[in-house]
């Protein structure tokens, strides 16, 4: 497996940012395109969507390989930014996308102060089944002050959900997403954690 280090996004520099944005943007592609089917388009409305400080970035050579977005109770790693969603995704889809995006990215999360949550995991296309994002995020769960941690996985990813609990993770309840079924192709969250020791 290769050996990575784990960063956060707003120490990289310009180009390794393009770069984590392109990953997310290629990863998350199929649940986005409802708001343009060019990349180009996806890449420009999502520039100001990653809060940089609260992104985990897998570093393999210097070049980004996979992220993770990092959330508590206080802190969402994500935000809509409605001028860029209008700009570049139009003036029904634009509006549509920032109200999506505020209610299931920017909603505060119900957890508990110790507790973490994971979201937007993504690996690059030609690092994937490296064992790349199975490391970030074991790093994390070691090296980040929380007793617990969490994340949400589509009920259609299942190869996402064999990577989950190949770490320890197991399923603690699913959430019915109408939005999921109708625009993204999946119709259940379910939703995972694990305690920070096993």
């Amino acid at each position: 497996m290769p050996k990575i280090t784990v960063v956060t996004m707003d120490t990289l520099t310009d180009d390794q940012k393009d770069k984590v944005k392109e990953i997310f943007v290629d990863s998350y592609y199929k649940e986005m395109k409802a708001l343009s089917p060019k990349k180009e388009n996806l890449l420009r409305g999502f520039t100001h969507v990653l809060r940089e400080e609260a992104i985990h970035v897998a570093m393999l050579d210097d070049k980004p390989v996979a992220m993770a977005g990092c959330s508590t109770n206080k802190r969402r790693s994500m935000q809509a930014h409605k001028t860029d969603f209008l700009a570049n995704f139009g003036m029904l889809m634009g509006p549509f996308g920032t109200a999506c995006f505020k209610k299931e990215f920017e909603t505060p999360l119900q957890i508990n102060d110790d507790t973490l949550y994971f979201e937007c995991v993504a690996t690059d296309e030609a690092h994937r089944r490296k064992g790349i994002a199975t490391e970030m995020l074991s790093e994390l769960i070691r090296t980040l002050p929380y007793q617990t941690f969490s994340l949400d996985v589509y009920n259609t990813n299942d190869c996402a959900k064999r990577i989950y609990e190949r770490i320890g993770f197991k399923e603690t309840g699913r959430k019915k997403s109408l939005i999921g079924k109708i625009f993204l192709g999946y119709q259940e969250n379910i939703w995972m954690s694990r305690p920070k020791s096993l």
